[in-house]
């Protein structure tokens, strides 16, 4: 659920002709929202036409003046706001004109269960927040075309000007430029030059040009020309790409907060659960076991948005594939909602080198592709298996190729090579991303993988995902390697928050270590100048006083060769940005182990 500052809560109205209930949904709601409320759909109408960014509209459907979906039909011409409607009776005609002229989203029966209504509220605001930053982007694009100080031009892959916001564009082929927009567009890669012009007086200018290629393969691509007077703007145009950054950041987000909120409720919900059986061993153990899972989750789709959206090492792992999808099978299937069966058919004989999290994220969501895609029921296959290497691969030998089988709709064939591109989705509008098939994809290529699809329509589709095969001695041997136990150490462990530094210690003393203990930089100088027979240092990178970056420096200096491992929370400190091995929150017992392991192994 997204937060906000009291001053821009999202408006809800809620309208029912009897008080009682206003008073009680105002209790219910009062404290995420601001609310505005009418026992008379006619009033509301004018409360909507003096209110057009509410969020969403809650009305009860048997009213006096007007019935609810009535109302809401009225309203729709002023307001885009996601409506529910509340109906005490079983009128289904009234819901279906509701969804049909009212545009609502959802509708729910007297009494209401208030935490699921409030999930239903939440989820409506969230849908209208999105609909809100679309229109921002779009209407921020056109601005950009028509008021741009900057030639923006559109070329087809015959070169002809199809769209452009100077008279003067089509001067911008002129010379070498026609070849370098030619190779652009031949090899379809993004590329930027700086030209410089006049001489070292006060004629010389300099220009931007970025060609940016465009579309799903060679017959329909398109070469986006952005051509930028840098003399007086190449920092704001720095200032300008990073903000385009930060929205494509912000879509990424918006398009998990679902997933998001699926975690957090079984974390919280588990946690809550345990706390009321610390009495019972075996509960306790399974509450908390449900909410560690739902945790790690979390963070493999934290990960997952990290790596879709910039290049970074992934968190890679010996595992086998079929234990793992075992470990899947209950969680998948209580994604079925009872609708479709699931099947197991696992003979991969084998291990492979990926990033456990991103593996599960991956065949979670290929699990719900296929169950999006039979509506009426049906059954999904997961199955591994041995096998020659597709041709892309050749040089990895034999493999093991892990498929989703559904018997749904299938895809047709003129989408089926675009179901790969980021926001490209075949789902209704409102109900996917775009984003799950990138990064399955992502995720197996950075595991020196590929995937596969095969549709037919009305048949079904298989998804395969390939991987290099490990050998179940190797893939043993380097499982071993990842949790060897290290002999007993003195580890210097550096952390400015208190909680997160109390976990830090217990994992390093129920490993066997002895621990010293500081809060910050200062305090860790002082006890290696005090402490000479300190093994390891183990530091936060960001803390108030100087980095954890910083501090290895320092100590490097006092210390030279001393170990040092870096525990952080940011995406852009990773393994090979910085020199010292990074962990990254969270993190895990194990996690901790294999890296300590990993710091201390011999260099060959």
């Amino acid at each position: 659920m997204t937060d906000f500052n009291d001053s821009e809560l999202p408006k809800v109205l809620v309208v029912d002709d009897e008080q009682e209930i206003l008073v009680a949904l105002e209790d219910l709601l009062e404290d995420r929202y601001r609310l505005l409320s009418s026992t008379s759909p006619v009033a509301a109408l004018e409360i909507v036409k003096a209110n057009p960014d509410l969020a969403v509209i809650i009305s009860d459907q048997r009213m006096p003046e007007m019935p609810g979906n009535v109302f809401l039909a009225r309203a729709r011409p002023y307001t885009d706001a996601d409506a529910i409607l509340l109906t005490g009776y079983a009128d289904l005609s009234a819901v279906v004109s509701a969804v049909n002229e009212g545009a609502i989203s959802g509708y729910a029966a007297k009494p209401w269960e208030p935490e699921a209504l409030r999930a239903m509220v939440a989820a409506a605001a969230e849908r209208q927040q999105l609909r809100a930053a679309l229109r921002f982007e779009q209407s921020a694009f056109l601005g950009l075309m028509q008021a741009s100080a900057d030639q923006i031009s559109v070329l087809d892959r015959h070169h002809r000007l199809i769209r452009g916001n100077h008279d003067r564009a089509e001067n911008a082929t002129a010379g070498d430029a026609r070849d370098k927009d030619e190779a652009a567009l031949a090899s379809g890669s993004y590329s930027e030059e700086d030209l410089q012009s006049g001489g070292e007086d006060e004629d010389e200018r300099w220009t931007r040009v970025r060609r940016i290629p465009f579309g799903a393969s060679d017959s329909d691509r398109h070469l986006l020309k952005i051509e930028s007077d840098e003399t007086d703007r190449r920092l704001a145009a720095r200032r300008l790409h990073q903000a385009e950054k930060l929205q494509a950041l912000g879509t990424l987000a918006g398009g998990i907060a679902h997933d998001f909120n699926n975690l957090l409720a079984a974390i919280l919900g588990n946690l809550e659960l345990a706390e009321r059986s610390l009495d019972k061993p075996d509960r306790l153990t399974r509450f908390l076991a449900n909410a560690r899972s739902a945790a790690g989750r979390g963070s493999a789709i934290t990960r997952r948005l990290l790596s879709f959206s910039r290049q970074r090492d992934l968190a890679a792992e010996t595992f086998r594939p079929d234990a793992a999808i075992r470990d899947l099978e209950e969680l998948v299937a209580r994604t079925m909602a009872g609708r479709v069966s699931l099947a197991l058919d696992l003979q991969g004989d084998g291990a492979i080198h990926a990033d456990p999290g991103q593996f599960e994220l991956a065949v979670v969501n290929l699990c719900i592709n296929a169950r999006d895609a039979m509506p009426n029921g049906g059954e999904i296959v997961i199955s591994s298996a041995r096998a020659p290497a597709p041709p892309e691969l050749a040089h990895a030998g034999d493999c093991i190729r892990i498929a989703v089988r559904d018997n749904g709709a299938g895809i047709p064939e003129h989408l089926r090579d675009r179901v790969f591109e980021p926001f490209f989705t075949t789902k209704p509008h409102g109900e996917g991303t775009g984003l799950g098939l990138p990064m399955v994809r992502a995720m197996a290529e950075a595991s020196g993988g590929t995937v596969t699809i095969d549709s037919r329509v009305g048949e079904g589709t298989t998804v395969t995902l390939w991987f290099p095969r490990l050998e179940p001695v190797e893939a043993a041997a380097a499982v071993a390697a990842q949790t060897a136990d290290t002999p007993s150490l003195r580890v210097l462990a550096v952390e400015d928050d208190a909680e997160v530094r109390a976990v830090l210690v217990a994992h390093l003393t129920g490993a066997g270590h002895q621990v010293i203990e500081a809060d910050g930089a200062q305090a860790a100088l002082h006890a290696l100048e005090s402490d000479t027979a300190i093994d390891l240092l183990v530091t936060d990178y960001a803390m108030p006083d100087i980095s954890g970056l910083d501090l290895y420096r320092v100590a490097s200096e006092r210390r030279p060769g001393l170990p040092a491992i870096l525990v952080t929370g940011f995406a852009d400190v990773e393994d090979g940005s910085v020199p010292l091995p990074v962990l990254t929150k969270p993190f895990t017992g194990d996690q901790l182990k294999a890296t300590i392991a990993r710091v201390l192994a011999p260099v060959d």
